[in-house]
């Protein structure tokens, strides 16, 4: 009798398990969409070229259907049947990442979507140029510096607190002697992050806080606006016109500095993918210089569209001066002398330095 029971439930285990199988390799008829990509990874386009999007359709109830590019339609089809296919053109497209969806509306007017990412890629690899030492300023190695910028020939300087002692403070530096000629402190609930000046007023980001301080700029007496915004604040610029924001992504936001509204937001993008973890900004001869966080290198960044034109090598010049300091952070643009200036986390020294360009 035992041994007629084990036999029977080995046979039942064994056709368990066959049937499993079976079923595991059949097609997931449930959760199959009416209209989909026939690609499963997204999509990454060289900018200029050309892709064959392929659409499959699997229910024949579509009425209609509908791919777009973000917000804009790129093509409509009435009661679709079969494959599809649409040319995408990448000309006018803004480099960096967006979405692709098709809607389906079925005849009892339900819709279904597929969604995948879509990345514009740069259609040129960035050149790479390296910095050379003009001269060698004192810096207080007490600063954890989060921004960094000269206005009417002041040197001002933003920092952070890791041990959230209430360091966190915006300053006016001597640039002889790196000595704080005039500051004011942030108290311990608030991390400063980067620093700008546009119109006589210092905007200071915060880590996260999600708020933007303003300063007078000639007496660093705070101003009663604050601008607020969502997600973190990292690095801050100006174009004369517009603030530009990092916030540890691969994205800058241009806003607006009396609301603080978005007016874009760009990519940092070469020609093949994002650089991400974008830190402190300058913005000077038409471009945007961006510290990558944790790394000796600065992105040269088109305004216009994200493109990452150049990357500047500054390994040995952090190995060089860093010291018991932390990573390079901030980059300061003077208009007095045409003289750029860069420095690091609690580094002892300010450089001034030079940009040589090659291949």
């Amino acid at each position: 009798m035992k041994k007629i029971l084990v036999i029977t439930l080995l046979v039942l285990f064994t056709g368990a398990f066959f049937y499993k199988m079976y079923i595991d390799s059949q097609p997931d008829t449930i959760d199959m969409k009416a209209a989909y990509f026939t690609f499963e990874e997204n999509l990454a386009i060289v900018k200029n070229k050309e892709a064959k999007i392929e659409i499959k359709i699997s229910n024949p109830e579509i009425t209609s259907l509908e791919l777009k590019l973000n917000d804009s339609t790129l093509q409509k089809w009435k009661s679709p049947k079969g494959n599809l296919s649409h040319l995408l053109k990448t000309k006018n497209l803004i480099l960096g990442t967006k979405k692709i969806t098709l809607i389906a509306t079925l005849s009892d007017n339900s819709t279904e979507n597929d969604e995948r990412l879509l990345r514009i890629l740069n259609d040129k690899k960035p050149e790479t140029w390296i910095l050379e030492v003009n001269k060698e300023f004192p810096h207080r190695n007490l600063s954890y510096t989060q921004g960094l910028e000269f206005y009417n020939n002041e040197l001002f300087e933003g920092t952070g607190d890791p041990n959230n002692a209430g360091q966190s403070l915006l300053a006016k530096v001597e640039l002889s002697s790196g000595n704080l000629t005039k500051q004011i402190g942030l108290d311990n609930t608030h991390f400063g992050e980067g620093i700008t000046i546009l119109n006589d007023i210092v905007y200071q980001l915060t880590w996260k806080n999600e708020k933007c301080l303003t300063y007078n700029s000639k007496d660093l007496t705070v101003l009663n606006k604050e601008h607020h915004y969502s997600g973190e604040g990292w690095g801050l610029c100006n174009d004369g016109k517009y603030l530009i924001m990092s916030n540890g992504t691969e994205q800058l936001v241009f806003r607006d500095p009396n609301t603080f509204q978005v007016i874009k937001t760009i990519e940092a993008t070469t020609n093949e993918g994002t650089i991400p973890q974008l830190n402190e900004l300058e913005y000077f001869d038409g471009l945007i210089y961006a510290n990558v966080y944790m790394q000796d290198i600065i992105a040269v960044i088109n305004p216009n569209d994200g493109a990452v034109i150049a990357i500047i090598q500054a390994s040995d010049i952090s190995s060089k001066y860093k010291g018991n300091g932390e990573v390079l952070n901030g980059i300061a643009y003077n208009k007095s002398d045409n003289q750029l200036y860069i420095t690091g986390k609690y580094w002892n020294n300010l450089l001034a330095v030079r940009i040589k360009k090659t291949i």
